[in-house]
């Protein structure tokens, strides 16, 4: 039983806005864990399949660490990063 397809883009969302404004860019990056414990409001299960999508579509990346794969985003990817979360980024710069 899976998540319908905009439970899925939330999550999606919620993944990379997460990381952009904790600027995890290249050499800055995050276990997968720590995803899953900011973002509680999603099951874990559901997060780590948001971020396989999200490394199919280049987006994000791993680095291998001692403690586990690291996730950070793909700096090359920065307008199609913006594009997917502008409607977070807008509630962010336009609250009153």
């Amino acid at each position: 039983m899976g998540l319908d397809e905009e439970q899925e883009a939330e999550v999606r969302a919620d993944i990379l806005y997460f990381l952009y404004r904790n600027n995890y860019w290249q050499k800055r990056h995050t276990p997968k864990t720590n995803i899953c414990n900011k973002l509680s409001q999603h099951p874990c299960k559901e997060i780590n399949r948001g971020l396989k999508k999200l490394y199919k579509d280049g987006l994000i990346r791993y680095k291998k660490t001692n403690h586990g794969d690291d996730v950070f985003l793909n700096i090359h990817e920065k307008s199609k990063i913006e594009k997917e979360i502008q409607h977070k980024l807008d509630q962010l710069y336009n609250w009153k």
